[in-house]
């Protein structure tokens, strides 16, 4: 059992390798860039431009400098314990099997020298997440995002309030005035938001002011997500929290009851489930939206027809989008009139086409056994590590229902489900030992 340690201890806050990584997962969570360092498409001129610009990042010089810093530092990090890092990815060769197969379609790749490179991102990605494993403690790796997430919210607040022309969202004739905070969208802000949100939930505290910080970082968040007015992350955010809350009453209860709360559950949610399909125009219309999700469900039919011209292997990692110019997805931008397509909008789907359905097929494994991996620990007693670890894994079905992406390098919310990952087989081969021992 991890002990209960407070959040001002000598080594986690004034660790310089703690502050560090939180620039390097702060720049991640940003994904394409603060809002501040592209606030020439945070206007009604710009909106035409920015899924452009969403697809190109490090483009602009100083973005691109900043990345490539943030590359440098996460190295410089892991060096030190690259063996110590490598037996961990050998002994989780399952979870990593994904990247694997990411390099190797560098073979078959439509932009071999992008997947190549995006390939080379995404392993320091994932190397990051075994470092922080073995450097710090599960609860501390908890500290660690929640810190994420105060600087974000932190600078969130202060651009709204002081530089409302990069905190508030002003492109575009829908959504005026939505706090995008330093993200470069309100979407965005909402959704990565909300998976820093998480680990406040379950992570261990000491100390009556260290739970009141807990309590003011919850409530500061849930403000920003709701002011973000973005549907998408009011649905999302809805759905974990509810989800939160099942788990932490599931645990207290006896083994017996708690599956039959479950199965009574589950098929409620298949019957809401029903009515939601039933009635779907209905409900779009109630979130805000169009029944076609905002062209949504037409790209998805174009892209499926695009993605079983290579259904086993995919266009390659990161290959697939390649502008109005040339590749595969010239005629279906200009078809539909959407000449800064850069995203399937769905993460499964957007997998699909880059690696195809053995690289969606290694993921699901991969998802349902860290599943298995956490109904594991849950039924033995599971520590608040472990419940944080499952909420990620709803977090990413839920996300990836309209939107959402799988393994893009340089994402804080594509590296945080390999968190998950790995530390539910960490905490269920622990278990294990206990029990054979």
């Amino acid at each position: 059992m991890e002990m209960v340690e407070r959040m001002n201890r000598p080594n986690f806050l004034s660790l310089t390798n703690t502050w560090v990584l939180c620039a390097i997962l702060l720049v991640f969570a940003s994904l394409y860039g603060f809002s501040f360092e592209r606030g020439s498409l945070n206007s009604v001129t710009g909106v035409d431009t920015q899924a452009l610009e969403a697809s190109d990042t490090g483009r602009d010089t100083l973005i691109k400098a900043q990345a490539s810093m943030m590359y440098l530092l996460s190295v410089a990090c892991i060096l030190p314990s690259i063996k110590p890092v490598w037996r961990q990815v050998q002994r989780n060769a399952l979870i990593f099997s994904v990247l694997g197969w990411a390099i190797v379609s560098v073979l078959w790749s439509d932009m071999p020298s992008t997947s190549a490179f995006n390939s080379l991102r995404m392993a320091i990605n994932l190397a990051l997440v075994i470092y922080l494993f073995e450097r710090y403690s599960a609860n501390d790796i908890q500290k660690l995002i929640m810190l994420v997430g105060g600087v974000a919210a932190a600078g969130s607040i202060f651009l709204v309030l002081v530089l409302p022309q990069y905190g508030l969202q002003s492109r575009g004739g829908q959504a005026l005035g939505a706090w995008e905070g330093i993200f470069g969208q309100k979407n965005l802000c909402g959704l990565e938001m909300l998976i820093l949100l998480l680990p406040a939930f379950f992570v261990k505290l000491a100390g009556p002011y260290a739970r009141m910080l807990r309590g003011g970082y919850i409530a500061t968040v849930m403000v920003i997500i709701a002011m973000t007015h973005s549907a998408g992350a009011w649905v999302v955010g809805s759905l974990c929290i509810a989800f939160v809350v099942f788990l932490k009453f599931t645990v207290r209860m006896p083994s017996k009851d708690a599956a039959v709360l479950v199965i009574v559950l589950a098929g409620a949610g298949a019957l809401v489930g029903v009515a939601a399909y039933s009635n779907f125009d209905t409900l779009m219309y109630a979130l805000g939206k169009d029944p076609t999700m905002t062209g949504r469900t037409e790209l998805w039919a174009g892209l499926t027809h695009l993605a079983m011209k290579r259904p086993v292997i995919g266009y390659g990692y990161t290959a697939f989008w390649q502008g109005i110019t040339k590749g595969p997805t010239r005629s279906l931008a200009l078809q539909m009139g959407w000449l800064g397509l850069a995203g399937a909008e769905n993460g499964v789907l957007e997998m699909w086409l880059e690696l195809g359905i053995v690289g969606v097929l290694l993921y699901v494994v991969i998802f349902l056994r860290a599943v298995k991996d956490g109904l594991y620990c849950i039924g033995r007693g599971a520590s608040p590590a472990v419940l944080w670890y499952v909420s990620i894994l709803f977090y990413v079905v839920a996300t990836n229902i309209e939107g959402g992406l799988l393994l893009a390098p340089s994402d804080l919310a594509c590296i945080l489900p390999f968190v998950a990952f790995v530390g539910l087989r960490r905490e269920a081969r622990r278990m294990r030992e206990m029990r054979a021992a």
